[in-house]
């Protein structure tokens, strides 16, 4: 029986071991945190759910010891949730204060409208203090923001002050004003530079293509694109230049065309001789020469097509 008897207890003591070592794997295993966590994170802030976000990390900074990296981000998030959170209770003020304001035309009619009934006037006094002390808080969200967020720091201190005017706020605003000119004088320098760089860029490009055309002989094709340049930058002294230069090779060009199709003309080649005069005015569709010459060449083709058909006319005849 004794034997029996040690067996269980060992059995037994063996079983507590066991339950003690997985009671304590339990209490040191981390919770799971999720891969990719400030990735994650900083999607979730990019969409102002930085609760989640700065829960997210903070797990993560726990469970894989991360926090030089995971703190700096952690810290951040921490600022700009502050800052959303009194940007958006600012924005609350704002909306608040222009409702109960609006009401105070419809209490002062009331109250006037009735006199008899205390309680309009008692309203609209209170209404009054209320505001009263929002102005308070409207002068003091506009101070508080006007180093970081422009608008809403005009939005408080114009609501602000069209209830109690105020010097230092008035001062706030008029510099608010200068800032928000001088930024939009700085907004149209930036967007105009933009545009000249990217007029400059254009007309480089268009330039380089002209260039390369004329390298590759079509200077034709040269000629438009070189237009192109000097319609957008009439003073472009290269362009300019190329475009002397391919007008003056084109000019070669059409007058030894027209040569070569007199020649062929004189030779009786007519159909040759309209060719090459056809190949002069593409090259120059204002070259009245090349097309009174087609014209004259297209005549003697029509007048020897009329005397071919008068022939066969003839030799049909019985």
């Amino acid at each position: 029986m004794k034997q029996p008897f040690k067996l269980f207890a060992a059995y037994l003591l063996l079983s507590m071991l066991a339950g003690c070592q997985l009671i304590e794997s339990k209490k040191t295993t981390p919770a799971p945190v999720e891969e990719n966590a400030l990735d994650k994170s900083r999607q979730l802030a990019a969409k102002g759910r930085y609760g989640e976000a700065i829960s997210l990390l903070d797990r993560a900074s726990t469970n894989r010891n991360l926090s030089t990296a995971y703190s700096k981000e952690l810290e951040s998030f921490r600022t700009q949730q502050k800052t959303l959170e009194e940007e958006l209770n600012d924005q609350l003020l704002i909306s608040n204060t222009s409702a109960l304001k609006n009401q105070l035309p419809i209490l002062t009619k009331l109250s006037q409208a009735s006199p008899d009934k205390p309680h309009y006037a008692t309203l609209l006094q209170e209404t009054r203090e209320t505001l009263l002390s929002m102005q308070k808080s409207l002068s003091e969200c506009a101070w508080r923001h006007f180093k970081r967020n422009n608008a809403l720091s005009k939005d408080c201190l114009t609501l602000a002050l069209s209830l109690k005017q105020d010097k230092a706020d008035q001062n706030l605003m008029e510099h608010l004003l200068k800032e928000q000119i001088q930024y939009k004088k700085e907004v149209a320098k930036k967007e105009q530079t933009n545009r000249e760089q990217k007029w400059k860029k254009r007309i480089d490009k268009n330039l380089t293509e002209a260039q390369r055309l004329v390298e590759s002989g079509q200077l034709k094709e040269a000629r438009r694109a070189l237009k192109r340049v000097l319609k957008e930058s009439p003073k472009n002294e290269t362009a300019k230049k190329l475009l002397a230069d391919v007008n003056r090779t084109l000019k070669k060009y059409i007058e030894n065309l027209l040569l070569a199709g007199d020649r062929l003309y004189r030779d009786g080649e007519i159909e040759s001789a309209k060719a090459t005069w056809r190949a002069a005015l593409t090259l120059d569709p204002t070259d009245l020469r090349a097309r009174e010459k087609i014209q004259r060449a297209q005549r003697v083709l029509d007048n020897l097509e009329n005397l071919r058909k008068t022939n066969e006319d003839d030799i049909k005849k019985p």
